[in-house]
């Protein structure tokens, strides 16, 4: 049975994509709520150019050994080995399927990806690469099939690519927020190798989606979008009221913004259960306020969700979905 083609976007990191446009929209002066919406998906929509970069950068690799395996042949002196090189690396499957693939090739024309501003880092992240203990064995396995050269693509690209710092600047200087949207990118590029298996080679199968549902996730990030910053006045109050009679203003401006996009998720998204919601907002706070917003937060959307529940304000479809 075939695996799934891996998606690039998940709830999560649309809840992460919602609250970084929200708290943009706060803080600017009569802002404007469609362009910062629209903005929140043009950001959204880069995350699959950063995919099709780290993509990219992996056959990268497979141009700088090729290259310096020509350039060895002709040394003024060259070895043995020079000559007649293990090219077990340089005819990685990898390389050749993404190579072949029409699909990519039209992408990265289209997009204009290029890393040859950084060949030269490529060269020396493979030379270091080759003196690694993984590439090595792979040079001597018996085993040769799509698995084995997979498994050895992977670890360069975990170990090597995505962890390099000048890869990382690289990447920065092309979009600023690209470094936050690493992780979600790099996780991707490394189910799209897992299941090359799975998939013919020269079609378009062999890249990510970047939704999982498009219809479905654009809507949930449209409308927690809108609706967060409808209710806001409603729930700052609200939330206010919770919070040991602090004032709104002296609530973390952040610890507001995760609590009033909670809120909004209780009460206006019928499919998505309690539970989901409390526990998606604890873990952004962990990440992005204050080191006592986990507990404060916690402590104020229980207080709440009870408060709502017994006035019938949360509504779910589905079975077990309020507890």
């Amino acid at each position: 049975m075939n695996k799934a083609r891996p998606a690039l976007v998940n709830r999560r990191y649309l809840r992460i994509k919602i609250f970084q446009a929200l708290y943009a929209y706060h803080r600017t002066e009569n802002a404007d709520q469609q362009k910062f919406e629209r903005e929140m998906f043009e950001s959204i929509n880069r995350l699959y150019d950063l995919y099709l970069h780290l993509i990219t950068l992996v056959m990268q690799v497979g141009v700088a050994a090729d290259e310096i395996t020509a350039t060895n042949r002709k040394k003024n002196l060259p070895s043995d080995e020079d000559l007649n090189p293990n090219m077990r690396f340089v005819e990685n499957r990898v390389f050749k399927i993404l190579r072949e693939n029409e699909q990519l090739k039209k992408l990265v024309e289209r997009s204009k990806i290029d890393w040859g501003n950084e060949h030269d880092d490529v060269r020396r992240i493979f030379k270091a690469f080759k003196e690694e203990e993984a590439y090595q064995l792979f040079m001597i396995r018996e085993d040769n099939d799509l698995s084995t050269d997979i498994e050895l693509i992977i670890t360069l690209f975990r170990d090597h690519l995505v962890m390099n710092d000048i890869i990382h600047s690289a990447l920065e200087e092309k979009d600023i927020y690209w470094q936050d949207d690493l992780p979600m990118a790099a996780i991707t590029v490394i189910k799209t190798l897992q299941v090359l298996p799975d998939f013919d080679a020269s079609n378009s199968t062999v890249l990510a989606d970047l939704y999982k549902n498009k219809e479905e996730d654009q809507l949930f990030a449209k409308e927690l979008f809108r609706k967060s910053i409808q209710f806001a006045d409603d729930y700052g109050e609200i939330i206010a009221s919770k919070a040991d009679n602090w004032e709104t203003e002296r609530i973390a401006f952040l610890d507001l913004q995760l609590m009033t996009m909670a809120l909004t998720e209780l009460e206006h998204f019928s499919t998505i259960p309690v539970k989901v919601t409390l526990n998606e907002y604890i873990e952004l706070a962990k990440v992005y306020s204050t080191p006592k917003s986990k507990v404060f937060i916690n402590g104020v959307l229980d207080k709440l969700v009870n408060d709502f529940k017994a006035e019938k304000r949360i509504n779910k479809r589905g079975r077990g979905l309020n507890e």
